[in-house]
């Protein structure tokens, strides 16, 4: 019994460091290089990327929000939407990438990478019933299914 406790709370200290491991967030700056999409109405489209996917990560990041914490800097470099008639025969070759860096305090914590998520990774956050055929250049839920992974890939770095 003894024995159980003693690594019940090993775990539970463990967990509870990991859980305080999550970085501190003090700034995140979202830009977009319209002229990298290639498609004149999805660059209509996707002309508030910049706001939305600032305020889809400080939702997410609520929590670890402090002054003095890292910084997020995410440069989108290719928004390529594929037409409806793609995606319906499953191509779905519409992507939405960039490098993400993360700019912690202290010389050695900084982090870069490229992150790309596609509309085959963005289809769980489609609500129940989405038929992926009906979905267009401008459609509100491919657009916010799309932000919301990409924030969900940045802000599980930062856990």
């Amino acid at each position: 019994m003894k024995r159980f406790l003693m690594t019940t709370a090993a775990a539970l200290t463990l967990a509870g460091t990991a859980a305080l491991a999550a970085t501190p967030v003090g700034e995140i700056d979202v830009q977009t290089d319209l002229t990298a999409v290639e498609n004149e109405k999805a660059a209509s489209v996707w002309s508030g990327l910049d706001a939305d996917l600032e305020t889809a990560l400080a939702e997410r990041l609520a929590p670890q929000i402090e002054e003095r914490g890292a910084k997020i800097e995410i440069d989108i470099d290719e928004v390529e939407l594929a037409n409806s008639f793609e995606q319906s025969i499953g191509t779905a070759d519409s992507v939405l990438s960039g490098e993400v860096k993360i700019k912690v305090p202290g010389l050695a914590n900084n982090e870069r990478y490229t992150l790309t998520v596609t509309t085959d990774q963005a289809q769980q956050y489609f609500p129940d019933g989405t038929v992926m055929a009906d979905l267009t250049l401008g459609s509100d839920i491919y657009y916010q299914a799309i932000i919301a992974a990409f924030a969900d890939n940045v802000v599980k770095k930062l856990q």
